[in-house]
Parts: structure tokens; sequence; C-alpha cells
């Protein structure tokens, strides 16, 4: 017999399966950015919140900020002239407070005058008013409405409304001492903003390690301060001009106290579209209130109109160019925004502070769409 050897049995060691790892879920990206999202909503309501809470400090600031880009040319140009930053810095602000004053109290006695025959001029409006026949069959009309919504005793059940006079100062919220210290805030801190002349814009630009970065900062503060003070300096020059103009119309056509309309227009020019709407409604009153006819109405309402359209489609795209142009939506949040946070001074400022935010977004690459979003030359910046 033959024997046979078989090879001896290996032993295969057991292969061990290995479970194949389980996807990680998404939700981690998404919450974080969610938890971003969440705190930078909160981070936006606490700062409208101090905004509204801090205004009688922050107010004041913002002031002397614009005043002191708005005064700088003038400061700088003494400067070249030999008079120092300080001494310049003071001729200049308390020269303008003193042609202020004495301006406010030229126009204190008209004003006051006008405020205490306010309710005998309404009622004379209201009576101009009913003698023309759409606006009485008008309110024959929504009389007759009221009548029948109210089971023919609405007179009886109408509510009574009772107007009361309040001050625009204690609407806004401020007492005295608040406008008087807001005040004296302002010019003094124009006056030393002033004085140092670029010292702040450089202690801004050595925050950033020495380099590149730095005289690039240099060069965009200085490029900042420039078109902002060219804007709010032509604008009020703007707003002067378009005053004049208004004063000389009514005192053209005869109406009374031209030289207080003409001021309350050159103010309300800085708050766009309203305060063109709130003007030519003062001027429409006083018309009423003061002639018999309806020529002076139609002279002083269209010539206003005239004036302000000249002033928006020839002189400011001639003058200003378009250069930092804001869209008609930007500037009307802006100004209900500012507004609901700072009140009247908040309108008044609502713009400046609205281009400013647009000149300093489009300086800087991340906040550029920023920029872009606020103005009306985004089609052609793409």
């Amino acid at each position: 017999m033959i024997a046979v050897e078989y090879p001896a049995a290996t032993t295969v060691a057991p292969i061990a399966v290995v479970p194949a790892p389980a996807e990680r879920p998404r939700t981690g990206i998404l919450g974080s950015r969610l938890v971003i999202a969440l705190l930078s909503a909160i981070l936006l309501v606490l700062a409208i919140a101090s905004l509204q809470y801090a205004r009688s400090l922050l107010v004041p600031i913002a002031a002397s900020l614009f005043l002191t880009l708005l005064l700088g040319p003038l400061v700088r140009w003494m400067a070249r002239h030999g008079v120092a930053e300080p001494a310049g810095a003071g001729i200049i602000v308390f020269g303008t407070v003193l042609c202020l004053g004495m301006g406010a109290a030229a126009l204190a006695t008209p004003a006051a005058e006008w405020l205490r025959r306010l309710p005998e001029a309404l009622h004379r409006v209201e009576e101009r008013l009913s003698t023309i026949e759409p606006v009485t069959t008008i309110r024959a009309t929504v009389s007759s409405l009221g009548r029948i919504g109210a089971g023919g005793n609405a007179d009886a059940d109408a509510p009574r409304v009772q107007v009361t006079s309040e001050s625009p100062l204690h609407r806004v919220g401020w007492t005295t001492a608040h406008i008087v210290g807001g005040i004296l805030t302002t010019v003094f801190l124009s006056c030393f903003l002033l004085a140092s002349g670029s010292m702040f814009r450089r202690k801004i630009a050595y925050l950033v390690p020495a380099g590149k970065q730095r005289g690039r900062i240099k060069r965009a503060l200085f490029e900042i301060e420039t078109q902002m003070s060219r804007y709010l300096l032509i604008n009020t020059l703007i707003s002067i001009g378009f005053g004049l103009a208004t004063g000389a119309l009514l005192a053209l056509i005869g109406m009374p106290n031209p030289i207080l309309w003409g001021t309350i227009a050159g103010i309300s020019n800085f708050i766009p579209y309203l305060g063109a709407i709130v003007t030519v409604i003062m001027i429409g009153i006083v018309a009423l209130a003061t002639s018999d006819g309806t020529q002076q109405l139609l002279l002083g309402c269209g010539g206003f109109l005239m004036l302000d359209l000249i002033k928006g489609h020839l002189v400011c795209p001639l003058v200003l160019g378009r250069r930092m142009p804001l869209n008609t939506v930007a500037i009307l949040l802006a100004i209900l925004f500012w507004g609901w946070v700072w009140g009247i001074v908040g309108v008044i400022m609502a713009v400046p502070i609205t281009v400013m935010l647009q000149v300093i977004c489009s300086h800087s690459d991340r906040l550029r769409g920023v920029a872009i979003l606020l103005g009306n030359w985004g089609s052609r910046a793409m």
C-alpha cells in the first residue's frame, strides 16, 4: 500500500468585519450658522436699543462729527494762510454759533407770532376750504356715512377728541437742560475735534501693524473725510441758496414773513422728499390764511415746486454729480429709522448718516455690497 500524506490543516484566522462608518449628520454646520444668525440678530436689537437709550449722549457726538467734517475745509484753509488750527477752529466754530444765534433771535419774534396766530389761521383755512365745492361734497358724504354707521345718532355717540398742544421738544423727550447741555457739548467737542486736525485719523491708522495695510487705511480715511466734507459743504450751500430763492419768491408775490418761510425751506431741504412736502403744505396754509383769492396760493405753491424741481434735477446733479447718490428706498428707510430712533434730529441727520455709511462701506472689500445696496449705481459696479 502506498501511504498518502495529507498536508496539515491550517487554521485560518477569522476576518474581522469592520462596520462602515456612519455618515455624519450635516446639522453641525447648519446649527452653527443658525447660532451666528441668532447672535447677530440679538446684537442688532441691542445696538438699536442702545441708540435709543443713549440718544442724549450720541446725538451731540454725531452732530459735532458732522460739524467737524463740514467746517474742516475752512480750518485747513486758514491753516494754509498762517492761522494755527486751534485758533482757526475757535474762530470758525464760535463765529458759526454767533451767526446762528443772531439768525434765531431775528426769527424768534415772527415765529412766536405765527404760533400764537396758528389756531386762528387754521380756522380761516377751514372756512376757505369749505367754500370749495369738491371739498364740501366730500365732507357731506363723510358726514352721511358717519350717521349711517352710527345708526343716525352719530353726534351723540361720537367720541370726543381733545386736541392738546404739545411742544415738539416734549415729544422728542428732551428737557431744557438736555437741550442746553447737548448744544454746549456739540460746540466744544466740534472745536476740539477741529483743533486736533488729523490726529485721530493717524491714531486709527497706527492701530494697524506697519506695512502696506497702514498706508491703505490712511488713504481710505483721508478719502472718506474728503468726500464727506465735500458732500456736507456743498449740500449746505445748496440748502442756503434754496432757502434764499424761496424767500425771494415769497417776498415777490407778497406773502408775509418770507425770510421765516425761506429759512424753513432751507432747513427742510436736508430732508429729501418729505421736507418739500411739508414746506409746500405750510406755504399753502399761509397763503390761504393771509389772502382772499387763490392767486397767491397758486403762485406760492407752484413757484416753490418749480424751484424744487430745478434744484433736484439741475443744480444737485450738476454740482454734486453722481459720486455719492442714494436710492429712494434707502433714503426713505433711513428717514423712518433714524426718525424713530432719534426723533426730529434723527430725521434731519438721516441722509448724512446714511451717506457716511455708504462711503465707509465702499472702501471695504467685505462691506462693498452694502454700499451697492444703498446706492443707485450697483448695476454699473457689478
